[in-house]
């Protein structure tokens, strides 16, 4: 891969002529996080252009999110409801203290649920797959 770009960098380099610019990279960098390394390109000076075409989920990838979402909002609501809590300033009645737990438990038995099924999933795919080939 460094031997493929380093030779792409000494053709571009003879081709146009000009020293290619230089960037510095620090610890922690990463090449596969597209949106950090776009802003990172864009904050050494150079030119982001990029285009996508995305086309609209299919009805099979929004079922097989769906449980996902379920627990991303079920994350998101009880983070809202910890946040309300924090922010009153007030020490929460017992009542309030075992509603957030029963809320938290149910929501860690619905991620352990979902991951579940995904990994059987898993597993009977690789199993076909393997009987397959």
């Amino acid at each position: 891969m460094i031997e493929s770009a380093a030779a792409i960098l000494a053709s571009t380099q003879a081709v146009s002529g000009a020293e290619p610019p230089s960037l510095q990279a620090g610890y922690g960098v990463s090449l596969t996080d597209l949106a950090s390394f776009e802003q990172s390109l864009a904050a050494a000076g150079g030119r982001v252009e990029m285009q996508q075409n995305v086309s609209a989920p299919s009805e099979a990838a929004r079922t097989v999110f769906k449980p996902l979402e379920y627990i991303n909002n079920e994350a998101a609501e009880l983070s809202q409801f910890a946040k309300v809590a924090a922010a009153s300033g007030n020490e929460m009645t017992p009542g309030e203290l075992v509603m957030l737990t029963v809320r938290s438990q149910e929501f860690m038995f619905h991620c352990q649920l979902t991951s579940n099924v995904a990994n059987r999933a898993s597993d009977g795919l690789q199993q076909l797959f393997r009987q397959q080939s």
